[in-house]
């Protein structure tokens, strides 16, 4: 049986969203994993508002729930941080005790991409600066970040593997 991935990550919002969840569903398949990702459910055609988002809620939290890991991309998602959303799915997948494997498509420094001198923000606000590529609740991961797709399902094989 193969192992089940969940891919979390800001991708659904791309423009080119169906084509980049093509491509990491096949990399999954050629690597022998089974890929679950948030597009892969047809919903409701009769909701909307706040009632589709709890039932686009549910259906993710139900994937997590019956995946053995989540491969999640932490790029920065509108500013310097990575989407609130996977944020959440990182953490609701570690109270679970899955293993979560961590991918961005840039390799800058959370410190660096943060807006202001390195120490503060332009508003005064301490800058987190530990050398991670995130904020410490998520970046402090026994899996270091990957630099791209292909190599985090290298890890996620490496780790099994090694099991």
């Amino acid at each position: 049986m193969a192992l089940k991935l969940y891919l979390a990550g800001p991708d659904v919002f791309a423009p080119d969203a169906a084509m980049r969840f093509d491509a990491m569903r096949a990399a999954c398949r050629a690597a022998g994993f089974e890929p679950l990702t948030p597009v892969d459910n047809a919903l409701p055609a009769d909701l909307e508002g706040a009632a589709l988002a709890d039932v686009i809620k549910q259906v993710n939290v139900g994937l997590i729930r019956c995946c053995d890991a989540v491969v999640a991309n932490i790029s920065p998602f509108r500013g310097p941080n990575m989407d609130p959303g996977t944020a959440w799915e990182i953490g609701f997948a570690e109270a679970l005790g899955k293993p979560v494997f961590l991918w961005s498509e840039t390799a800058a420094l959370l410190a660096v991409r943060t807006p202001g001198d390195g120490n503060a923000d332009p508003d005064g606000w301490m800058v987190e600066n530990f050398g991670l590529a995130e904020n410490l609740m998520i970046a402090v991961n026994p899996h270091s970040v990957a630099t791209d797709f292909a190599a985090v399902l290298g890890r996620v094989a490496a780790t099994w593997s090694g099991n």
